[in-house]
């Protein structure tokens, strides 16, 4: 693949491995009908400063990705994606005395796969328009395949930021990795990326190629897994007579081979399918709701103790709609946009559980999206794995140091939460809160202070007071107000952790 062997060179470039070869810097357009944005700095007003330009830092050598039009937030947002691209040979046979041979870097290959990235990590299909600097000479060329147009979506939908580190971290990853395990990777995530493209019109087609993202990772992933005679549902019907066959004389070995042969001939597409979303499917799934589609507020959520059953609907609605052409139910669509025909209204009237039933696109494509995150995370870079685990301990941490505060520091806590809480939404950072506003005791600020819950400046009540870090706000949010509704979830008004440091009371 073009963006394995260009991340290679990158890198061997970066590092100053030998000559890495040819490389001419490029800027290539592309088109986002939701607002993405570079979460990793710290701004109170990204949409009024030069923070907004960015949509993944860098320094346009190594992929870096910019808006450039104005505003920053106006849909949809133009983009433009800069990095070095490496020239090429490739020789193709075209018959047995002759061949064609291409020298040249291989612009618009890297840029599509690059782009295929980017839509798996912001969930919206980014649009390639082409190259428009190539060297030092402006072009205006457009991609070799063009993808469908993707319509404005009202309301427009949340924005989307992202981790430059994260991105880095995946890109060196994948180029990296073994040539089987990134091809299977990279297919799963096209076969995303043509879900979110198709689904404007064919919402049944989308459905399918999620399920072939899944299936992508988990054919490769259990190639070597062995299952077992009794895991195939369909060999059901001929347990009965093996059964009885197996106690004729001498009719046990026969019996043994029958089921070998059987099994052998089985491929375990579903128990393949399941078993890669059950690995991997994180616990976000389950507690934090989903931002992009509110199809929750209609359809019942789906149990936990339900989604085996799901998974076998959705998979048989594959099969039934790939082998036979039996369409999905029109309510599959419920959800993606704020309006409906009524045909499709109508028929989640008909749905005959309202617990047990074939879940909408948007539930799977939060599903799918999750578990090809995850599944990159721990396939590519694994180092990702290691922060959160060590940010779930700190997050299990906190909560026990809340709920260990004495009675009325904790409802000072809350009072203080709950002034932070005002300024969510607004051009602040990190705002700092007079004490005598949110408690009438100094021995509380110096409570929370030694818990590692608030810094603060000052001493007692005339100083003031902030929550620590994103990470406590967010913990405080759960701890007071559930995780459905916590507030602080994934906020941007705190300073990250790590740059929280206090002087300490009395400064």
């Amino acid at each position: 693949m073009a963006i394995e062997r260009n991340t290679k060179r990158l890198l061997a470039a970066a590092a100053g491995e030998g000559d890495a070869g040819e490389c001419t810097p490029v800027e290539y357009h592309l088109l986002s009908w939701r607002e993405l944005y570079d979460k990793s700095i710290i701004t109170a007003d990204r949409h009024h400063s030069s923070a907004g330009e960015w949509v993944l830092r860098g320094d346009s050598h190594f992929y870096t990705v910019t808006v450039i039009s104005r505003p920053y937030y106006a849909l949809p947002q133009q983009l433009c994606l800069s990095f070095d691209c490496f020239s090429e040979t490739e020789t193709t046979a075209s018959s047995e005395s002759s061949s064609v041979t291409s020298i040249g870097p291989p612009i618009d290959e890297v840029a599509s796969d690059f782009v295929t990235l980017l839509s798996l990590f912001t969930r919206e299909p980014a649009i390639p328009l082409g190259a428009r600097r190539i060297g030092n000479r402006p072009v205006a060329s457009r991609p070799n395949y063009s993808i469908p147009s993707r319509t404005s979506r009202s309301p427009a939908p949340p924005a989307a930021g992202l981790n430059s580190a994260e991105v880095l971290s995946f890109l060196k990853g994948l180029a990296q990795a073994p040539q089987a395990a990134f091809d299977a990777a990279m297919a799963a995530m096209r076969f995303y990326r043509a879900a979110l493209s198709q689904v404007g019109f064919d919402v049944s087609g989308a459905y399918v190629s999620l399920v072939s993202a899944i299936e992508c990772l988990a054919g490769y992933h259990y190639q070597e897994r062995k299952f077992s005679f009794e895991a195939v549902q369909k060999f059901s019907g001929v347990r009965a007579v093996l059964a009885n066959l197996a106690t004729l004389p001498d009719a046990p070995a026969l019996v043994d081979k029958v089921k070998e042969e059987l099994v052998g001939s089985e491929h375990f597409l579903f128990q393949k399918f399941k078993l890669l979303i059950t690995d991997c499917l994180p616990e976000e799934f389950w507690n934090t709701p989903d931002d992009l589609y509110p199809h929750n507020s209609v359809l019942s959520p789906v149990k936990r103790a339900d989604l085996a059953w799901c998974l076998r609907q959705v998979y048989d609605a594959r099969s039934g709609y790939v082998h036979a052409g039996r369409p999905y139910p029109r309510y599959v669509e419920f959800g993606l946009q704020t309006a409906h025909p009524f045909d499709v209204v109508a028929a989640t009237f008909a749905i005959r559980s309202p617990d047990r039933y074939l879940p909408p696109f948007s539930w799977f494509e939060r599903l799918t999206h999750l578990v090809l995150i995850e599944y990159l995370r721990r396939s590519f870079a694994p180092e990702l794995i290691a922060t959160r685990m060590a940010d779930s301990a700190e997050k299990r941490r906190l909560l026990g140091v809340i709920g260990a505060l004495p009675e009325n520091a904790r409802q000072d806590l809350l009072r203080l939460v709950q002034w932070t809480g005002q300024f969510l939404g607004w051009s602040v950072i990190n705002p700092l809160a007079p004490n005598r506003q949110w408690t009438d005791r100094a021995e509380t600020v110096a409570i929370l202070f030694e818990a590692g819950l608030i810094g603060c400046n000052g001493n007692g009540l005339q100083g003031t007071s902030w929550l620590k870090n994103r990470d406590v706000g967010e913990v405080a949010g759960e701890f007071f107000f559930g995780n459905d509704k916590n507030p602080f979830r994934g906020n941007e008004l705190l300073l990250p952790k790590n740059w929280d440091d206090s002087p300490g009371q009395g400064s």
